[in-house]
């Protein structure tokens, strides 16, 4: 039994249930109707996984640079793009190393990308990389779940059925960093093959925190993609901020 990390080859991501294309248009409905994005903005969509955000701004208009630090993300991503018939900029790098070549005038970080760790440690500094590459006035969204409601509900296992093999998730908080690990065992006739996803948990004062250190104003903060206002039971937080 192999333990390649989450984003490697064969992930349990690159068929998430939950990631259907209905989801996609109404998440970035949500986040454009959020910002004034003049035509053909350019879109920087920081931890893009397979690419669907991006491939959706670039259905229309936008000029999309999607950066991921899984080579396997990356091959997903540009392969989805072109059968979607677009073509989207996406680029191996990680958010917390990114030098941007040109200015955007908006940056997207969704789906639990700010505070993944790795054997380097987390992610978070690539808030301020996002602010450097961002113009003056640039926007940047930021979608996390939220610290004490994923906690109190966080389920110690899983199993998600499919048609010719199953999951099995296990899941532990780690009160000493506020980091959640999730294992993923993925049983197919053929092999259990292991993947592990380790990310930290923010509250709202601490995303915030964050971002204002880098330089950003917060400008709204949501509990979903439908706009309802954060309140301490929202599972998920989704902040506005501008450079």
């Amino acid at each position: 039994m192999t333990r390649p990390n989450f984003f490697s080859d064969g992930s349990p991501f690159l068929k998430h249930p939950l990631l259907t294309p209905e989801r996609t248009v109404g998440e970035i409905d949500f986040v454009l109707a959020q910002l004034d994005l003049p035509p053909g903005a350019r879109v920087l969509d920081v931890g893009c996984g397979a690419g669907r955000h991006s491939i959706e701004l670039a259905r229309r208009g936008y000029r999309v640079v999607g950066i991921d630090p899984a080579p396997a993300m990356i091959e997903a991503a540009r392969a989805a793009a072109a059968e979607a018939g677009v073509a989207p900029d996406f680029r191996q790098a990680s958010g917390e190393t990114f030098v941007a070549d040109e200015e955007f005038d908006a940056a997207i970080c969704l789906f639990t990308t700010l505070g993944q760790i790795s054997e380097e440690g987390d992610n978070s500094r690539l808030v301020e990389r996002v602010y450097a590459a961002l113009r003056p006035g640039g926007f940047f969204v930021v979608e996390v779940p939220r610290r004490d409601p994923t906690v109190k509900n966080l389920k110690p296992t899983d199993r998600f059925e499919g048609p010719e093999r199953y999951t099995d998730v296990a899941r532990r908080y780690h009160a000493e960093d506020s980091s959640v690990t999730e294992v993923f065992d993925v049983v197919s006739p053929q092999e259990t093959r292991r993947f592990v996803l380790r990310y930290r948990l923010y509250s709202r004062e601490e995303l915030v925190a964050l971002l204002q250190e880098a330089g950003f104003t917060v400008l709204a903060a949501y509990g979903d993609y439908e706009g309802t206002p954060l309140s301490p039971e929202s599972p998920t937080m989704l902040v506005i901020a501008r450079r």
